[in-house]
Protein backbone atom coordinates (compact mmCIF):
# COMPACT_ATOMS: atom_id res chain seq x y z
CA UNK A 1 0.00 0.00 0.00
CA UNK A 2 1.57 3.51 -1.13
CA UNK A 3 1.20 6.36 1.97
CA UNK A 4 -2.26 6.18 3.28
CA UNK A 5 -4.19 8.98 3.76
CA UNK A 6 -6.01 7.77 6.59
CA UNK A 7 -4.54 5.91 9.52
CA UNK A 8 -7.38 4.45 11.61
CA UNK A 9 -6.38 3.21 15.42
CA UNK A 10 -9.55 1.36 16.53
CA UNK A 11 -10.71 -1.66 14.96
CA UNK A 12 -14.07 -1.95 16.61
CA UNK A 13 -17.67 -1.69 14.29
CA UNK A 14 -17.54 2.04 14.36
CA UNK A 15 -13.89 2.45 13.45
CA UNK A 16 -14.15 0.06 11.14
CA UNK A 17 -17.37 1.62 9.46
CA UNK A 18 -15.67 5.16 8.85
CA UNK A 19 -12.87 3.60 7.28
CA UNK A 20 -14.61 1.63 4.91
CA UNK A 21 -16.70 4.88 4.22
CA UNK A 22 -13.40 6.92 3.59
CA UNK A 23 -11.72 4.22 1.33
CA UNK A 24 -15.09 3.48 -0.55
CA UNK A 25 -15.00 7.32 -1.48
CA UNK A 26 -11.59 6.77 -2.75
CA UNK A 27 -9.24 7.59 0.31
CA UNK A 28 -6.43 4.99 1.12
CA UNK A 29 -6.91 3.88 4.83
CA UNK A 30 -4.87 1.93 7.04
CA UNK A 31 -6.59 0.44 10.08
CA UNK A 32 -4.92 -0.23 12.90
CA UNK A 33 -6.61 -3.10 15.71
CA UNK A 34 -4.94 -4.19 18.47
CA UNK A 35 -5.57 -8.12 18.34
CA UNK A 36 -3.53 -9.77 15.93
CA UNK A 37 -6.06 -13.06 15.48
CA UNK A 38 -9.17 -10.46 15.03
CA UNK A 39 -6.69 -8.34 11.94
CA UNK A 40 -5.94 -11.44 10.70
CA UNK A 41 -9.34 -12.72 10.23
CA UNK A 42 -10.33 -9.32 9.33
CA UNK A 43 -7.44 -8.98 6.65
CA UNK A 44 -8.38 -13.04 5.15
CA UNK A 45 -11.85 -12.63 5.29
CA UNK A 46 -12.32 -8.71 4.06
CA UNK A 47 -15.15 -8.76 6.60
CA UNK A 48 -16.15 -7.02 9.78
CA UNK A 49 -17.54 -9.45 12.41
CA UNK A 50 -19.96 -7.05 13.52
CA UNK A 51 -20.20 -5.71 9.67
CA UNK A 52 -20.52 -9.03 8.28
CA UNK A 53 -22.89 -8.36 5.05
CA UNK A 54 -20.39 -5.65 4.36
CA UNK A 55 -17.01 -6.56 2.07
CA UNK A 56 -13.59 -3.96 2.83
CA UNK A 57 -13.32 -1.56 -0.55
CA UNK A 58 -10.01 -2.57 -1.94
CA UNK A 59 -8.40 0.84 -0.29
CA UNK A 60 -8.41 0.04 2.82
CA UNK A 61 -5.96 -2.32 4.55
CA UNK A 62 -5.93 -4.19 8.14
CA UNK A 63 -2.98 -5.06 10.46
CA UNK A 64 -2.02 -4.99 13.74
CA UNK A 65 1.23 -3.38 13.22
CA UNK A 66 0.87 -0.23 13.08
CA UNK A 67 3.49 1.28 11.01
CA UNK A 68 1.33 2.22 8.02
CA UNK A 69 -1.66 3.71 9.93
CA UNK A 70 1.57 6.03 11.29
CA UNK A 71 2.22 6.94 7.86
CA UNK A 72 -0.57 8.86 7.86
CA UNK A 73 -0.81 12.48 7.27
CA UNK A 74 -4.86 12.31 9.45
CA UNK A 75 -4.76 10.31 12.59
CA UNK A 76 -8.61 8.99 13.50
CA UNK A 77 -8.41 7.56 17.14
CA UNK A 78 -11.65 4.81 17.36
CA UNK A 79 -10.73 3.41 21.05
CA UNK A 80 -12.98 2.98 23.82
CA UNK A 81 -13.10 6.11 25.87
CA UNK A 82 -12.04 4.86 28.55
CA UNK A 83 -8.79 3.25 27.44
CA UNK A 84 -7.88 5.85 24.97
CA UNK A 85 -5.14 8.03 26.79
CA UNK A 86 -3.21 4.96 27.76
CA UNK A 87 -3.28 3.66 24.50
CA UNK A 88 -1.91 6.55 22.41
CA UNK A 89 0.54 6.35 24.94
CA UNK A 90 1.57 3.12 23.71
CA UNK A 91 1.40 3.65 20.29
CA UNK A 92 3.30 6.55 20.43
CA UNK A 93 6.00 5.36 21.69
CA UNK A 94 6.47 2.85 18.97
CA UNK A 95 6.87 5.96 16.23
CA UNK A 96 8.58 9.19 15.70
CA UNK A 97 5.94 9.94 13.37
CA UNK A 98 3.55 12.89 14.00
CA UNK A 99 0.49 14.06 12.23
CA UNK A 100 -0.75 17.91 12.29
CA UNK A 101 -3.94 16.99 13.93
CA UNK A 102 -6.05 13.94 15.77
CA UNK A 103 -9.71 13.55 15.22
CA UNK A 104 -11.39 11.09 17.76
CA UNK A 105 -14.94 9.29 17.40
CA UNK A 106 -15.42 7.67 20.70
CA UNK A 107 -17.81 8.74 23.28
CA UNK A 108 -17.55 9.51 27.16
CA UNK A 109 -15.89 10.91 30.13
CA UNK A 110 -13.00 9.46 31.67
CA UNK A 111 -13.80 8.35 34.65
CA UNK A 112 -10.40 8.63 36.42
CA UNK A 113 -10.12 12.94 35.66
CA UNK A 114 -13.32 13.66 34.18
CA UNK A 115 -11.75 15.01 31.11
CA UNK A 116 -13.57 14.77 27.57
CA UNK A 117 -10.76 12.70 25.29
CA UNK A 118 -9.61 15.85 23.32
CA UNK A 119 -8.93 17.26 26.61
CA UNK A 120 -6.78 14.35 27.84
CA UNK A 121 -5.51 13.67 24.52
CA UNK A 122 -3.90 17.16 24.22
CA UNK A 123 -1.86 16.39 27.07
CA UNK A 124 -0.55 12.65 25.69
CA UNK A 125 -0.24 13.60 21.74
CA UNK A 126 0.99 17.24 22.33
CA UNK A 127 -1.23 18.30 18.80
CA UNK A 128 -4.44 19.50 18.36
CA UNK A 129 -7.58 17.16 18.81
CA UNK A 130 -10.91 17.47 17.60
CA UNK A 131 -13.80 14.78 17.59
CA UNK A 132 -16.27 13.61 15.25
CA UNK A 133 -19.95 13.11 16.52
CA UNK A 134 -23.27 12.52 15.90
CA UNK A 135 -26.24 10.61 15.14
CA UNK A 136 -24.80 7.19 13.35
CA UNK A 137 -25.35 3.78 14.03
CA UNK A 138 -22.17 1.90 12.45
CA UNK A 139 -24.25 -0.63 10.63
CA UNK A 140 -25.60 2.18 8.13
CA UNK A 141 -22.68 3.99 8.25
CA UNK A 142 -20.75 0.85 6.55
CA UNK A 143 -23.78 0.51 4.36
CA UNK A 144 -23.11 4.00 2.92
CA UNK A 145 -27.21 4.78 4.42
CA UNK A 146 -27.11 8.68 4.23
CA UNK A 147 -25.58 9.66 7.44
CA UNK A 148 -24.90 13.40 8.66
CA UNK A 149 -22.46 13.90 11.83
CA UNK A 150 -20.14 16.93 13.10
CA UNK A 151 -16.59 17.45 12.44
CA UNK A 152 -15.68 19.86 15.75
CA UNK A 153 -12.17 21.31 15.70
CA UNK A 154 -10.49 23.63 17.92
CA UNK A 155 -9.69 27.30 17.43
CA UNK A 156 -5.88 26.38 16.55
CA UNK A 157 -6.69 24.93 12.97
CA UNK A 158 -7.05 27.42 10.48
CA UNK A 159 -10.42 27.69 8.85
CA UNK A 160 -8.76 26.81 5.81
CA UNK A 161 -7.33 23.57 6.77
CA UNK A 162 -10.81 22.76 8.68
CA UNK A 163 -12.69 22.92 5.55
CA UNK A 164 -10.41 21.02 3.70
CA UNK A 165 -10.80 18.41 6.51
CA UNK A 166 -14.50 18.33 6.15
CA UNK A 167 -14.28 18.39 2.42
CA UNK A 168 -11.66 15.21 2.68
CA UNK A 169 -14.16 13.17 5.42
CA UNK A 170 -17.21 14.18 3.72
CA UNK A 171 -18.61 11.32 1.04
CA UNK A 172 -21.73 11.75 -1.07
CA UNK A 173 -23.35 9.33 1.69
CA UNK A 174 -21.72 10.75 4.41
CA UNK A 175 -22.56 14.67 5.51
CA UNK A 176 -20.24 16.55 7.69
CA UNK A 177 -21.32 19.70 9.21
CA UNK A 178 -18.15 22.23 10.66
CA UNK A 179 -17.90 23.24 14.33
CA UNK A 180 -15.52 24.87 16.77
CA UNK A 181 -17.19 23.03 19.92
CA UNK A 182 -14.91 20.66 20.92
CA UNK A 183 -16.00 20.14 24.19
CA UNK A 184 -19.75 20.39 23.58
CA UNK A 185 -19.97 18.14 20.84
CA UNK A 186 -17.56 16.01 23.43
CA UNK A 187 -20.03 16.36 26.12
CA UNK A 188 -23.23 15.62 24.06
CA UNK A 189 -21.72 12.80 22.74
CA UNK A 190 -21.55 11.67 26.10
CA UNK A 191 -24.39 12.31 27.65
CA UNK A 192 -27.14 11.09 25.02
CA UNK A 193 -25.69 6.96 26.23
CA UNK A 194 -26.41 8.20 30.05
CA UNK A 195 -30.26 9.51 28.59
CA UNK A 196 -30.42 6.31 26.24
CA UNK A 197 -30.35 4.27 29.57
CA UNK A 198 -33.07 5.58 31.06
CA UNK A 199 -35.27 6.14 27.55
CA UNK A 200 -34.79 1.82 27.99
CA UNK A 201 -36.05 1.62 31.25
CA UNK A 202 -39.22 4.12 29.95
CA UNK A 203 -39.56 1.16 27.05
CA UNK A 204 -38.84 -1.71 29.23
CA UNK A 205 -41.46 -0.90 31.89
CA UNK A 206 -43.89 -0.31 29.44
CA UNK A 207 -44.21 3.41 29.89
CA UNK A 208 -45.49 4.24 26.44
CA UNK A 209 -44.46 7.01 24.37
CA UNK A 210 -45.77 10.00 26.37
CA UNK A 211 -43.51 9.26 29.33
CA UNK A 212 -40.15 8.45 26.42
CA UNK A 213 -41.25 12.02 25.07
CA UNK A 214 -40.73 13.57 28.14
CA UNK A 215 -38.09 11.78 29.29
CA UNK A 216 -35.59 12.65 25.91
CA UNK A 217 -36.92 16.65 26.30
CA UNK A 218 -36.22 16.58 29.96
CA UNK A 219 -32.84 14.75 29.44
CA UNK A 220 -31.84 17.40 27.05
CA UNK A 221 -32.14 20.20 29.03
CA UNK A 222 -29.88 18.21 31.31
CA UNK A 223 -27.53 17.74 28.71
CA UNK A 224 -28.13 21.76 28.25
CA UNK A 225 -26.90 22.89 31.97
CA UNK A 226 -23.92 20.36 31.79
CA UNK A 227 -22.46 21.49 28.42
CA UNK A 228 -22.76 25.22 29.30
CA UNK A 229 -21.52 25.63 31.90
CA UNK A 230 -18.66 23.59 30.80
CA UNK A 231 -17.93 26.03 28.05
CA UNK A 232 -20.03 24.35 25.03
CA UNK A 233 -22.59 26.16 23.20
CA UNK A 234 -26.46 25.94 23.46
CA UNK A 235 -26.15 25.60 19.70
CA UNK A 236 -24.27 21.93 19.87
CA UNK A 237 -26.95 20.94 22.50
CA UNK A 238 -29.65 21.60 19.35
CA UNK A 239 -27.83 20.06 16.66
CA UNK A 240 -26.82 17.17 15.41
CA UNK A 241 -23.99 16.14 18.22
CA UNK A 242 -27.05 17.12 20.60
CA UNK A 243 -30.15 16.69 19.95
CA UNK A 244 -30.18 14.40 16.99
CA UNK A 245 -27.82 12.05 18.83
CA UNK A 246 -29.96 11.43 21.77
CA UNK A 247 -33.06 10.80 19.47
CA UNK A 248 -31.20 8.36 17.75
CA UNK A 249 -29.60 6.59 20.66
CA UNK A 250 -32.49 6.90 22.87
CA UNK A 251 -35.37 5.63 20.30
CA UNK A 252 -32.88 3.28 17.80
CA UNK A 253 -33.18 -0.41 18.16
CA UNK A 254 -29.87 -0.68 17.10
CA UNK A 255 -28.78 1.16 20.16
CA UNK A 256 -26.47 -0.18 23.11
CA UNK A 257 -27.02 1.82 25.80
CA UNK A 258 -30.82 1.78 25.28
CA UNK A 259 -31.25 -1.70 25.11
CA UNK A 260 -29.45 -2.23 27.87
CA UNK A 261 -31.95 0.14 29.82
CA UNK A 262 -34.79 -1.46 28.64
CA UNK A 263 -33.35 -5.38 29.63
CA UNK A 264 -32.78 -3.68 33.02
CA UNK A 265 -36.70 -2.22 33.07
CA UNK A 266 -37.80 -5.88 31.74
CA UNK A 267 -36.01 -6.93 35.74
CA UNK A 268 -32.82 -8.08 34.25
CA UNK A 269 -29.99 -7.09 36.22
CA UNK A 270 -26.72 -4.71 35.40
CA UNK A 271 -24.78 -8.06 35.05
CA UNK A 272 -27.22 -10.17 32.99
CA UNK A 273 -28.39 -6.93 30.76
CA UNK A 274 -24.65 -7.06 30.07
CA UNK A 275 -24.09 -10.21 29.33
CA UNK A 276 -27.10 -10.58 26.84
CA UNK A 277 -25.54 -7.37 25.13
CA UNK A 278 -22.68 -10.17 24.29
CA UNK A 279 -19.99 -8.51 26.67
CA UNK A 280 -20.35 -4.51 24.73
CA UNK A 281 -19.10 -1.71 26.46
CA UNK A 282 -22.56 0.32 27.55
CA UNK A 283 -20.63 3.80 27.06
CA UNK A 284 -23.17 5.25 29.74
CA UNK A 285 -22.63 3.17 32.25
CA UNK A 286 -19.33 4.49 32.47
CA UNK A 287 -19.90 7.99 32.20
CA UNK A 288 -23.15 8.71 34.33
CA UNK A 289 -21.15 8.77 37.59
CA UNK A 290 -18.18 11.16 35.92
CA UNK A 291 -21.60 13.51 34.47
CA UNK A 292 -22.22 13.41 38.34
CA UNK A 293 -19.32 14.43 39.95
CA UNK A 294 -19.05 17.20 36.90
CA UNK A 295 -22.65 18.54 37.87
CA UNK A 296 -21.36 18.75 42.11
CA UNK A 297 -18.95 20.49 41.28
CA UNK A 298 -20.80 23.41 39.70
CA UNK A 299 -24.15 23.49 41.73
CA UNK A 300 -26.14 21.54 38.84
CA UNK A 301 -29.18 19.08 39.49
CA UNK A 302 -29.07 16.14 37.23
CA UNK A 303 -32.01 13.98 38.28
CA UNK A 304 -31.95 11.94 35.32
CA UNK A 305 -28.74 10.92 35.49
CA UNK A 306 -28.98 10.00 39.50
CA UNK A 307 -31.39 7.50 38.76
CA UNK A 308 -29.77 5.88 35.90
CA UNK A 309 -26.74 5.99 38.50
CA UNK A 310 -28.85 4.38 41.12
CA UNK A 311 -30.43 1.99 38.55
CA UNK A 312 -26.47 0.62 38.44
CA UNK A 313 -26.00 0.09 41.48
CA UNK A 314 -29.46 -2.12 41.87
CA UNK A 315 -32.09 0.13 43.06
CA UNK A 316 -35.86 -1.01 41.42
CA UNK A 317 -36.33 0.62 38.27
CA UNK A 318 -40.09 1.55 39.45
CA UNK A 319 -38.60 3.14 42.45
CA UNK A 320 -36.72 5.47 40.23
CA UNK A 321 -39.54 6.33 38.05
CA UNK A 322 -41.67 7.10 41.42
CA UNK A 323 -38.79 9.64 41.97
CA UNK A 324 -38.26 11.43 39.15
CA UNK A 325 -42.54 11.62 38.65
CA UNK A 326 -43.26 12.93 42.15
CA UNK A 327 -40.10 15.95 42.75
CA UNK A 328 -41.52 18.97 43.27
CA UNK A 329 -42.86 20.83 40.41
CA UNK A 330 -41.17 23.51 38.58
CA UNK A 331 -40.97 25.96 35.78
CA UNK A 332 -39.88 24.39 32.22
Amino acid sequence: MTRPDIGVFGSGAWGTALAITWARAGARVALWGPFPDEMAQMAATRHHLRLKDVEFPAGLQTSDDPTQAFAAPLWISAMPTQVTPEAWRGLLARTAQRPELVVHVSKGILQSTHQTLSQALGGVLDMPVGALSGPSFADEVSRGVPTAIVLALPATVSEDRAKALQAQLASAKLRIYLSRDVVGTELCGALKNVLAIAAGLVDGLGLGYNARAALITRGLAEMSRLVEVLGGQSATVMGLAGMGDLLLTATGPQSRNRTFGELVGKGHTVDAARDALGGQVIEGMFTTEAALDLARTHGLDLPIAAEVLRLLHGESPEEAVRRLMTRSLKSE
